[in-house]
C-alpha cells in the first residue's frame, strides 16, 4: 500500500478493462433471471435479477458520465447515445429478426401481437406496450410473447435518454449560478446535486410503487418506467456520492482512505447478498410484496454489493465475483438475457420430452452457446468498428427502421391462435354442429316448425355457455333460453381434481337429468345446444378410485352420461347441437411440466 496525498492506494497491476467483480455480479444477476424463468424450485424470486441489472446500470452509467464531465468539462450526449446504440442494438436486432423468422418453432399462443411487440422493442417502448396490453407477468397461462423480456431494455434505454439530459441541466444551472456569483462551478457540486436528484427520484418512484400497487395495478407497477426507475436511481445516487476517480477504480486501485472504511466495504456486500438471497427465495411477485417495498428493498440490497466491490476490490466477495468463469458469463450477460427467453419458449417440455432440471440444463446450454456466438461474431466486431465518415447515429436509426420494416414484411398480422386452428381442414371453423343420433336411437324425429313462433334454442352447459348467453345481443326471430349452470358437469356425485385442488361436486349439479327434462318439455325448442367439455374431462373418483380420461372405467361412465344428455336434449324432437370444446389446459409450467 502507498499513499497519494491523503488517499490510501493499493498497488495492483494496471488494467483498463473495467471492474471484474461487477462483471461477476452481472453473471449472478442473469443467472437469477434464468433460474426464475426456468422454474427451478426454491427461487421463485429470480425476477429480481433484473433489479440487480438496473442498479448496476445506474451506478456504471452515472460514474462514466460524471467522469467524462470531470475530464472534459462536458457530457458528449451524441457520443453517449451512439455508444449505447452500438452496444445494445446489434444483438437486439438479430434476436428479434431471428424470432420473426423462426416463429414456427414457438408456441403459437405466444405469437399474438408479435409484430407490435417487435416494433415496440425496436423503439425501446416494450414495457409500455405490455402495460397497454394489461400483460400479467406473474400469472402462468398461455405462453407469453417471445419478446416480453424486452420490457427491461425499454426501461433502461428510457433512463439512458433522460438521465444524461438531467445531468446536463444540473450542470448548466450550477454554472449559471456560479457566473452570477463570480465563482466557478465544480464537478463536486454537480456530483452532490446529482446525488440529491437521484435520491429524490428513487424515493418518489418507490413511493408511487408502494402506494398505488394492487392486484389490478401490479403489472403496471412492474413494467412502468416511473416505478422501476428506483433501482436505476439508487445506483446513480451511490455513484454520485461515492465514486470520485473512476479511472483509478478501473485500474483496480482502492481509494478508501481508512482501514476501518475498507473493512466496512468488505462486510457490506455480505449483507447485500444475504438480502438478495432472501428475496430470491421468498418473493413470488404478489401485490402485497410490492406494497411492502420489495423493489426498493432489493435495490438497496443490490447497491450494498455493487458500490463496495467497486470501491474495494480486494474483499472476499469481490474476489469471488472476479473468478474467471463468472467474469466471462457476465461479459456475455446481455446476450444471455436477450436470447434466453425465446430459446426457453422454443425448447419446451412438449417439444423435447424433458422437464425439470434436465430441461433447464439444455435450455441454459443452448442460451450460452448462442449468446457467445452473438458476442464474438456480431456484438464485438460492431463495437470495435470505427468508420471514418459514416455518421453513426443516423446509421443506428436506419438500422432500426430497416429491421422494423423487415419485421412488418415477415410477420403476418395477427399471428397467433386466430390464424392457426391446427388439425382442421380448410374452411372448417372451431365450432361444429353434431346431428342427433339416427332414428333407431329411440328419439323422435324433428317436428315441423310453427312459422309464427320464434326459432327457439335451449342452451345447456357450464360457465362457458353462461358467458355466451350473458353477452349474446337480442336477435330478432330467435329466442335463446339460458339453462346453463356455472361450474356443473354431466358427471355426478364424485370428487374431482382441478388446478391442483380436490373439490366436491356441488349438490345442485347432480340434478341435471330431471332439470333438463323439465326445461326441454317447457321450452319445446327447435334446437338444443349443449356447451360442455371442461368439467367432464377432469380426474374423478369412480368406484372408489381416481380415474381419468382414457381409463376404461372413466370412459364407460362418461359415455353413458353423454348419451343420457343427448337423449334428454332431443326428447321432444329438437335438433341437438353440440359445440366442440378446445383442449382445456394451462400453459406449461416454467420447468416444462404441465
Amino acid at each position: 500500500m502507498r499513499r497519494v496525498g491523503r488517499l490510501a492506494v493499493w498497488d495492483r497491476p494496471e488494467r483498463h478493462g473495467g471492474i471484474p467483480a461487477l462483471d461477476g455480479l452481472r453473471a449472478v444477476a442473469v443467472a437469477l433471471v434464468l433460474v426464475g424463468h426456468g422454474g427451478v424450485p426454491g427461487v421463485a424470486g429470480g425476477f429480481i435479477g433484473v433489479d440487480v441489472f438496473f442498479v448496476l446500470s445506474g451506478f456504471l452509467i452515472t460514474s462514466l458520465l460524471l467522469d467524462e464531465l470531470g475530464r472534459t468539462g462536458r457530457i458528449d450526449l451524441t457520443g453517449f447515445w451512439i455508444r449505447r446504440a452500438r452496444r445494445l442494438l446489434p444483438a437486439l436486432v438479430l434476436m428479434v429478426l431471428t424470432v420473426a423468422a423462426a416463429r414456427e418453432l414457438l408456441p403459437y399462443q405466444a405469437l399474438t401481437g408479435l409484430r407490435s411487440d417487435a416494433i415496440a422493442a425496436f423503439c425501446w417502448m416494450a414495457n409500455w406496450r405490455f402495460v397497454a396490453q394489461k400483460t400479467d407477468y406473474f400469472t402462468q397461462g398461455a405462453p407469453p410473447s417471445p419478446l416480453q423480456h424486452t420490457w427491461s431494455l425499454g426501461v433502461e434505454e428510457q433512463y439512458y435518454f433522460v438521465w444524461p439530459l438531467l445531468l446536463i441541466a444540473v450542470t448548466l444551472v450550477l454554472a449559471a449560478r456560479a457566473r452570477r456569483r463570480s465563482t466557478r462551478a465544480t464537478v463536486g457540486g454537480v456530483r452532490f446535486a446529482a446525488f440529491l436528484l437521484a435520491t429524490a427520484g428513487a424515493l418518489a418512484s418507490a413511493a408511487v410503487a408502494v402506494v398505488f400497487v394492487s392486484d389490478g395495478t401490479r403489472d403496471r407497477i412492474y413494467f412502468g418506467t416511473d416505478t422501476r426507475a428506483q433501482a436505476l436511481l439508487v445506483g446513480a445516487a451511490a455513484a454520485s456520492l461515492l465514486v470520485r476517480d473512476w479511472q483509478s477504480l478501473n485500474r483496480g486501485w482502492c481509494l478508501i482512505r481508512s482501514r476501518w472504511g475498507r473493512r466496512v466495504a468488505r462486510v457490506l456486500p455480505l449483507l447485500g447478498l444475504a438480502g438478495l438471497a432472501a428475496a430470491v427465495h421468498f418473493a413470488t411477485g404478489a401485490a402485497g410484496e410490492f406494497r411492502h417495498g420489495l423493489l426498493i428493498g432489493v435495490a438497496l440490497a443490490a447497491v450494498l454489493v455493487v458500490a463496495p466491490v467497486a470501491l474495494e476490490q480486494r474483499g472476499a466477495v469481490a474476489r469471488v465475483l472476479a473468478l474467471r468463469p463468472l467474469v466471462w458469463l457476465g461479459t456475455i450477460s446481455y446476450g444471455v438475457y436477450l436470447w434466453h427467453w425465446p430459446i426457453f419458449l422454443a425448447l419446451n417440455g412438449e417439444r423435447t420430452g424433458w422437464d425439470g432440471l434436465r430441461l433447464f440444463a439444455v435450455r441454459c446450454a443452448a442460451t450460452v452457446a448462442v449468446a457467445a456466438a452473438s458476442w464474438w461474431l456480431i456484438e464485438q466486431p460492431i463495437r470495435r468498428w470505427r468508420p471514418a465518415r459514416v455518421p453513426l447515429l443516423p446509421l443506428a436509426a436506419a438500422t432500426v427502421a430497416s429491421a422494423a420494416a423487415v419485421t412488418l414484411l415477415v410477420v403476418p398480422v395477427g399471428t397467433g391462435p386466430a390464424l392457426r386452428e391446427a388439425g382442421l381442414p380448410p374452411g372448417v371453423s372451431a365450432v361444429a354442429a353434431v346431428s342427433p343420433s339416427p332414428p333407431d336411437a329411440g328419439r323422435p324425429a324433428p317436428r315441423p316448425r310453427d312459422p309464427q313462433r320464434p326459432f327457439t334454442v335451449s342452451v345447456f352447459g357450464d360457465s362457458i355457455g353462461w358467458t355466451w348467453m350473458h353477452y349474446l345481443p337480442p336477435t330478432p326471430g330467435f329466442a335463446f333460453l339460458d339453462h346453463t349452470v356455472i361450474g356443473c358437469s354431466l358427471v355426478r356425485g364424485t370428487p374431482y381434481r382441478y388446478v391442483g385442488q380436490t373439490l366436491d361436486q356441488r349438490a345442485e349439479c347432480d340434478g341435471w337429468p330431471m332439470r333438463w327434462s323439465r326445461q326441454v318439455s317447457q321450452d319445446q325448442p327447435d334446437v338444443a345446444l349443449l356447451i360442455i367439455g371442461r368439467w367432464e374431462t377432469v380426474d374423478r373418483v369412480n368406484e372408489g378410485q381416481w380415474t381419468h380420461i382414457g381409463d376404461p372405467t372413466f370412459d364407460s361412465y362418461l359415455n353413458a352420461e353423454l348419451q343420457r344428455a343427448l337423449d334428454i336434449a332431443g326428447s321432444t324432437g329438437a335438433r341437438v347441437v353440440v359445440a366442440t370444446a378446445p383442449y382445456s389446459r394451462g400453459g406449461e409450467k416454467p420447468d416444462g411440466r404441465l
